[in-house]
């Protein structure tokens, strides 16, 4: 496929655009054992690349409580993501990339301009360098960087990561290369409420930024974040700890494999791609067998809207706390949905497909009515103070910043 500028009109242009990269991709994959390949195996107790670089799996437990176990994932380089903008009269134009990840539901999803680990923008994997990477990592001539921030990613799959997400203006719609395509923001956020169409990186580079602030229109600016309720600090350490050391889970031929009643494992994948940086690899995902469930409650109030967000901890969190939708439960986890409210709008989104095996969730907007009630852990923010909170740095929770792309026109009425 030959780079030009490609520009979708429509959303059906984006849902052609994705069926053509299917096709064109020639995507395989299929399990391997362990013991098959020669990429990954076990040093120094933990699953790791030959290189030690993209990602490795261990095991975690709590600080002074090693009965409380469980795997993780362990990635301390944080991850690059951004969006190339440009705005064009009324319009906001986005450079998407439809992107082609071996653990996608659907195989294909569309993703951020730039999606990328150290290891794959350094190219450790001696494959082909990363598009559009000296955007985000030097000066451009015509590009100019309007902000950046850093966002944890989900913290009980990962360990202490975060990934940065920068926005970069350029004054001309640029070329595209063979898996990209110019993307109005408005049918971008029209595919927000499809099942796995766009990914959650894409979702939450969606949700952090203030897109009111590129139209010459005056809407909800974000709040301060020390005009809300800032909780006390956490109560329980956790550390890293050797695979051989984990009771519930054992190394085998075929991966990482539970005992009991554990519903998360390891297993190995090849995987075949002809657009990607390189076209054939074998790697560990994560598998769980169960969908999970992420719920925000929304109401509307003298004109007005207002969301009921958590506060709570994560084990593989950095900071003492974050906020999180009304409620979640990751796949696998058992669920206690909430009571006492209508769906307004759900969808199904999978966690990362780079290190996840369709793990899927369904997120759900749901309006209260008379017979709910909140608990002591949660609070109302206005459409200021969650603009103010998906904005600042690791503060929000992936799955917060995931379902808040579901109501993009509400936080940003320019969209509407």
């Amino acid at each position: 496929m030959k780079t030009y500028l490609k520009i979708a009109k429509s959303v059906n242009d984006l849902r052609r655009f994705i069926k053509e990269i299917i096709d064109y991709s020639e995507y395989t994959i299929r399990e391997v054992p362990l013991t098959s390949q020669d990429s990954w195996g076990i040093i120094d107790g933990i699953l790791s690349h030959k290189s030690k670089g993209f990602f490795q799996v261990t095991g975690l437990e709590e600080q002074g409580d090693s009965q409380i176990q469980q795997l993780i994932l362990y990635q301390p380089q944080s991850a690059l993501t951004g969006l190339i903008i440009h705005k064009l009269e009324d319009d906001i134009f986005v450079l998407l990339q439809a992107r082609v990840e071996p653990g996608n539901t659907g195989i294909i999803q569309y993703g951020p301009t730039i999606q990328s680990t150290p290891a794959n923008y350094l190219k450790l994997h001696g494959g082909k360098a990363t598009s559009y990477i000296s955007y985000f990592t030097g000066f451009e001539d015509g590009a100019n960087l309007i902000t950046h921030s850093m966002q944890h990613d989900l913290g009980k799959r990962y360990f202490q990561k975060s990934k940065t997400h920068h926005y970069i203006e350029v004054d001309s719609l640029i070329d595209t290369d063979e898996n990209m395509i110019w993307a109005s923001l408005r049918d971008i956020s029209s595919l927000c409420h499809e099942d796995n169409l766009v990914n959650a990186d894409l979702r939450s580079l969606l949700s952090v930024f203030n897109w009111d602030s590129l139209t010459n229109k005056q809407f909800n600016n974000p709040a301060d974040v020390d005009s809300i309720f800032l909780p006390s600090v956490r109560s329980k350490k956790y550390k890293l700890t050797k695979l051989e050391k984990l009771r519930n889970w054992k190394l085998d031929q075929i991966g990482i494999s539970p005992l009991g009643s554990e519903k998360d494992y390891v297993r190995m994948f090849e995987f075949c791609c002809r657009n990607r940086e390189v076209s054939k690899w074998t790697q560990p995902l994560y598998c769980v067998h169960g969908r999970g469930l992420v719920q925000l409650v929304v109401k509307e109030e003298n004109n007005d809207y207002y969301f009921l967000v958590s506060i709570a901890e994560e084990c593989g969190i950095s900071t003492n706390y974050a906020f999180y939708p009304t409620y979640f439960a990751y796949p696998g986890e058992d669920q206690n949905a909430i009571v006492g409210c209508h769906i307004l709008s759900e969808m199904i989104q999978c966690d990362e497909g780079g290190r996840f095996y369709q793990n899927d969730s369904l997120y759900q907007l749901l309006k209260p009515t008379n017979n709910f009630n909140k608990n002591n852990t949660q609070i109302w923010v206005s459409i200021a103070q969650l603009k103010g909170l998906l904005s600042a740095s690791n503060i929000c929770s992936f799955q917060l910043r995931c379902i808040s792309s579901m109501i993009l026109p509400i936080l940003n009425p320019s969209l509407a």
